[in-house]
């Protein structure tokens, strides 16, 4: 695979969810009410069942079983449903239900390069193609229903979130090849057709998830791509809180909302732009703390407290990251010990159920329980120091040679969460009057 190819494998650690954030925006056919009351037992259905079930109502589910790293089964629903409606006699309304399941298609990948840990030095070129492929699609056929005569308002603001949804990540992947000029077209494009489609339904909250991680995401990583799309402004909050209005109002996106916005104030935490705002600040440490926890909290209390929908389900990795990740910042090494164990244990059995996932994901936790295990360690004697010093000072060289404890595609967030590691490292080498080796 080409180095430009690969580089595009960024994109889906920068912006993550948007595609198939933005792919369950439509699902509010169903209230917020009835989406809340689907238990495991709701959402359990024969496969001649779920073959009645519109785009909207699969996406839904599809959305859900996501995070049980249930995907085969909608992958084939999904392609046989795009069979079908390519087969079927041309009309409006098939073009449009053909342009939902192209984008289920397209986000279940996306969702699919976060399980395997997809970073620009590990990647599947066939997940890639059907990746864009799809995403190309989308952009086609919402071109085709805008066109359409009988297009209705609903039918248009639909066209013009899919066509959003495609038009971002289409630009992420030719600013991944080196094309700056047609990414920032796609990019300006997408931001414009979100706010269209906000405009023509005020009722598509999930919209603001992918609209919030636009406008979060710019800023956070900031640099020329922020000064050309933003013009260097700050908007992180802006988009922070686009996020929230998206969960408050209950959209069909909640379980991918939650998870965006947990780590984005788990990111602000370190992000040495925030460091002495004063406690009452939004963007303060304090105050993304208390968020990301509970954030944290409502994400395991609404979708991991009960029994899983399906038997092969031993825990969510991205879940037991965070909170590994969380409870380093907070200092307690034992509770970020035991989450990073999780971690490891959940990659073993996906890899069991034959998911080939990033092999430096696991070396990287390993560290990390390496980490955790030596900021426990209780020395008083000189032996015991001596002993404690060298496995100090071999965390630091790994570290300072490229090592990480998570893995991590932008330079600038590696380098934040470099720091939290390197930090604490250095401070226990002090209190141990240890020599620099």
């Amino acid at each position: 695979m080409s180095k430009n190819v690969s580089r595009v494998k960024i994109c889906f650690l920068l912006t993550g969810v948007l595609f198939l954030a933005l792919t369950y925006a439509r699902a509010n056919s169903a209230t917020s009410a009835e989406l809340k009351k689907l238990t495991a037992d709701e959402m359990s259905f024969t496969s001649a069942e779920l073959k009645k079930l519109t785009a909207d109502e699969m996406s839904f589910r599809a959305l859900k079983d996501s995070m049980y790293y249930h995907f085969d089964e909608w992958f084939a629903l999904f392609q046989g449903e795009i069979n079908r409606l390519e087969s079927a006699v041309p009309s409006l309304e098939n073009r449009v239900e053909l342009m939902k399941f192209h984008f289920n298609y397209a986000g279940l990948l996306g969702e699919l390069c976060h399980t395997l840990a997809f970073t620009s030095k590990y990647q599947d070129s066939k997940i890639t193609a059907k990746f864009m492929y799809h995403s190309r699609q989308v952009k086609d056929l919402a071109h085709d229903v805008l066109d359409d005569a009988a297009v209705t308002q609903g039918q248009e603001a639909q066209a013009n979130l899919f066509l959003g949804g495609a038009e971002g990540y289409i630009g992420i992947f030719e600013y991944g090849q080196g094309n700056l000029f047609e990414a920032l077209i796609n990019g300006f494009q997408a931001d414009t057709h979100l706010e269209k489609a906000l405009l023509l339904d005020p009722k598509l909250f999930d919209a603001y998830l992918g609209l919030g991680m636009y406008r979060y995401g710019n800023s956070r990583l900031g640099g020329f791509g922020n000064l050309i799309m933003q013009g260097g402004r700050d908007h992180r909050l802006v988009g922070l809180n686009h996020i929230e209005h998206a969960i408050s109002n209950g959209g069909a996106t909640q379980p991918l909302a939650l998870k965006t916005l947990a780590w984005f104030y788990i990111s602000e935490q370190i992000n040495p732009a925030n460091k002495g705002l004063p406690p009452e600040d939004p963007l303060s440490q304090k105050k993304t703390r208390q968020n990301a926890i509970r954030l944290l909290t409502d994400l395991e209390n609404l979708y991991f407290k009960q029994p899983a929908p399906h038997p092969h389900f031993q825990g969510n990795k991205e879940l037991a990251m965070m909170k590994a990740l969380q409870s380093v910042l907070d200092k307690d090494y034992a509770k970020a010990g035991i989450e990073f164990k999780k971690v490891l244990q959940i990659v073993d059995h996906l890899e069991s159920r034959g998911f080939r996932i990033n092999p430096q994901l696991t070396q990287s936790v390993e560290a990390g329980i390496k980490f955790c295990k030596l900021m426990l360690l209780q020395t008083s004697e000189e032996e015991e120091k001596r002993s404690a010093c060298i496995k100090v000072n071999e965390q630091m060289n790994f570290l300072n040679g490229g090592g990480s404890m998570v893995e991590y595609d932008s330079k600038k967030i590696r380098r934040e969460l470099h720091a939290v590691f390197s930090e604490a490292l250095q401070q226990m080498a002090e209190n141990l009057n240890c020599e620099q080796g």
